[in-house]
């Protein structure tokens, strides 16, 4: 039987912000690493990808955190640009009623604006290693300051490549008093990188009866009737989210012009897209405005989508580690999954591999049925229809919080501590209704809490701040 959250000790705030997203009972990793990481070991963590790990590192991490810390003591690293913002929304989520936030610094975004994000007050960074690197050695974060390490997903930041800059940045740390390090595989790599930058550290492996509760489904397939036997999936399941995975950019963007030509609404996400229209799709994806993402590996770490009901490998993974990641797209936080992937007569050395790497044999590959190909196609459409009429209308996730956007920031003067002044003189509000301040160059957003946010908003309209007269307004961002 499962823990639940509030049977742990913690401050209330940030089980206030776990209630608000949804999170009752805690999972076998969060259960074992929370303790452990509150008492300040270091640890290396091992569960399926899903299984809540993410939770299970910030929320010690938060505890330990105070709002009068001006730079970041925490620093995360991750392997991709998608998993770096996604640690750094979740912390936010999770940091938002004690006032925390969090910086997510990597490459193909501009310097300037991560400078500028860097300037307000931040407890955490969450990046990848090359950025993070790259701010170390220019002197913008602070390697004195981290007193904390996280590296999240450590088999495949190995598997990209990243030892050296790993290292490279570790040199650069000098007043780490404890680190964490969790993986979805642990093997020998990854437990030799761990006695290397954390010798004392605490093994914590999830049981298997924490595994994901995903059926794994294989098809024969071939070549040339991989698309047929994609729309035959489509048509006869009709699933409401599913993830297409390809093994390059130029497979995405090809499958998803495909998929377009067949009238079938999907979106595509890979390495070589710049980050603006990457961080849209995801968006539009995450938000079901369109229930198909056709995905590389890369693109796709970092994807933490509780609706997904499929996940499919159109292109078996060329690495073996890419098949338990894919399958743990779908299925998360312990429902239900199906991971599909297609065998063509090519693939054969390779599902041989990831057999062997996975300790259990798949059996013979199942023949496509192609009838919904043939028989399907309008009662998909109608699905399809459905799915657009039916789009959830934008949600709230923490109801009680309001963000304002001021049209006033850094160009005319605005200090976070301006915007305070002109908050207390508001009657009824308190510091504890008064959330994150973020000033940026043109504008600045506030965070309020407590559900006063529409009595602030009616105030400001009629309040100067600083001296000057600003347009306030409730923030689409």
């Amino acid at each position: 039987m499962r823990k639940e959250f509030k049977n742990i000790q913690m401050d209330e705030e940030i089980f206030k912000a776990v209630e608000n997203l949804g999170y009752k009972e805690l999972t076998e990793i969060q259960e074992k690493v929370i303790p452990v990481a509150l008492a300040g070991k270091n640890i290396l963590g091992a569960s399926s990808t899903g299984s809540g790990k993410t939770l299970a590192f910030l929320m010690p991490m938060l505890e330990k955190t105070s709002w009068q810390e001006q730079k970041a003591s925490t620093l995360i690293l991750a392997p991709s640009r998608e998993l770096a913002i996604q640690i750094k929304n979740e912390y936010d989520a999770l940091g938002r009623y004690k006032k925390l936030s969090c910086v997510a610094v990597y490459g193909k975004q501009p310097m300037k604006e991560q400078l500028l994000a860097m300037k307000n007050r931040h407890q955490a960074i969450s990046g990848t290693p090359g950025r993070v690197l790259d701010h170390l050695k220019r002197g913008t974060i602070k390697g004195e300051d981290i007193t904390t390490l996280i590296i999240d997903e450590v088999d495949e930041l190995l598997d990209r490549g990243f030892y050296e800059e790993m290292m490279d940045i570790l040199s650069h740390l000098k007043g780490i008093s404890q680190t964490m390090m969790f993986s979805a595989t642990i093997r020998e790599e990854v437990q030799a990188l761990a006695e290397k930058i954390a010798p004392a550290y605490t093994l914590i492996r999830a049981s298997k009866e924490e595994e994901l509760n995903i059926k794994e489904t294989h098809y024969k397939v071939e070549e040339k009737d991989k698309f047929k036997a994609l729309l035959s999936i489509l048509y006869g399941q009709k699933p409401q989210g599913m993830i297409i995975f390809v093994n390059t950019k130029e497979a995405c963007g090809r499958l998803q012009h495909e998929l377009e030509k067949a009238n079938v609404d999907a979106l595509k996400i890979h390495g070589g897209m710049l980050q603006k229209d990457r961080e849209i799709a995801m968006n539009r994806f995450k938000k079901k405005e369109v229930p198909y993402l056709v995905a590389t590996d890369v693109a796709a770490r970092g994807i933490d989508v509780s609706f997904l009901t499929v996940s499919l490998s159109y292109d078996f993974p060329v690495e073996k580690e890419s098949y338990v990641h894919r399958k743990g797209r779908t299925g998360r936080h312990f429902r239900e999954g199906e991971a599909i992937y297609f065998i063509t007569e090519r693939d054969e050395r390779k599902v041989s591999e990831v057999e062997a790497y996975v300790g259990y044999g798949f059996g013979e590959p199942l023949e496509m049925d192609y009838r919904p190909f043939r028989e399907e196609k309008d009662a998909f459409r109608e699905f399809q229809k459905g799915l657009r009429k039916n789009r959830p209308k934008k949600k709230e996730t923490h109801e009680d919080i309001m963000r304002l956007y001021v049209n006033g920031g850094k160009k005319k003067k605005i200090r976070a501590i301006d915007i305070v002044g002109t908050l207390h003189s508001i009657p009824g509000i308190e510091t504890e209704d008064i959330g994150i301040i973020t000033v940026e160059e043109m504008g600045s957003y506030i965070d309020i809490l407590n559900g006063k946010g529409n009595k602030v908003l009616k105030e400001l309209k009629e309040r100067k701040i600083k001296g000057k007269t600003l347009k306030v307004e409730r923030s689409r961002k």
